[in-house]
């Protein structure tokens, strides 16, 4: 049975290291007979959440008008779902959401 994969890559870089790992991935996902897509977060504009709770009971109706609606609907109908991150000084990069 074929499944649904979402692969978010947060690199800052295109082609970087764990934008190479994304689409092996990938490549990887579709050689077994799933369907794979691969969101490059750099690419999209994507708000802080402002916490004003108009999502409460909405799922997917945020006030932001940006891509994380997408996004979000992407993941909720995705089996699986995978995050790459380059880690920087033993941490994390979060520079894509600024």
């Amino acid at each position: 049975m074929s499944k649904t994969v979402l692969i978010l890559s947060s690199s800052p870089r295109r082609g970087g290291n764990s934008d190479l790992l994304c689409d092996q991935f990938m490549l990887g996902a579709k050689e077994a007979g799933n369907k794979a897509e691969k969101i490059f977060l750099r690419d999209k504009k994507i708000n802080y959440c402002v916490g004003c709770e108009a999502c409460q009971g909405n799922v997917g109706n945020c006030v932001q008008q940006d891509d994380m609606t997408e996004i979000l609907e992407k993941m909720i109908t995705a089996d699986v779902v995978v995050m790459a991150t380059p880690v920087y000084f033993y941490t994390m990069d979060l520079g894509w959401c600024a």
